[in-house]
């Protein structure tokens, strides 16, 4: 399936295209299941953004369900430090108050990530309201080698 085969998609091809990539998955899967059988172009686009959205959340997934479980070790033992090594009363107070620190810590390593992420989502959606062809680095090329086969 080659979508450049298509010489120039129309203003709705790529408005339709750049919902699709600039709005998630749900979008995605939307425009995908309307355009799929009128448009190669809106078609491949649409399920090159749900495939990236799908990678994406996986990747997430775990990444943050592995940091989630390290935080938790981490709070958890902290906690258990203070409580033996304290000798006040204004000790246990640092205990408690422990967990609520690594709020600041997970919202500094999950924003530059969102707003890469909706760099690449507006960058897609920019080409391809443009008329150009977009395909993610390594995902593009592997599925249209998948959807030709």
């Amino acid at each position: 399936m080659n979508p450049s085969s298509n010489p120039s998609p129309t203003s709705d091809e790529k408005l339709m295209s750049a919902l699709a990539h600039f709005f998630g998955t749900l979008a995605a899967l939307i425009v995908w299941a309307l355009q799929k059988d009128k448009s190669r172009f809106v078609k491949f686009q649409a399920l090159q953004a749900l495939t990236f959205d799908f990678a994406v959340t996986t990747l997430l997934g775990t990444v943050f369900g592995c940091f989630f479980i390290l935080a938790l070790l981490g709070m958890s033992g902290s906690m258990f430090v203070f409580m033996e090594q304290a000798t006040s009363v204004n000790d246990f107070g640092w205990a408690f108050a422990l967990p609520f620190l690594f709020q600041p810590v997970i919202f500094a390593c999950i924003f530059p990530f969102s707003l890469l992420l909706t760099l690449v989502r507006l960058v897609a959606s920019i080409s391809v309201l443009n008329g150009r062809e977009f395909r993610y680095p390594i995902l593009g090329p592997w599925l249209e080698r998948f959807l030709e086969t």
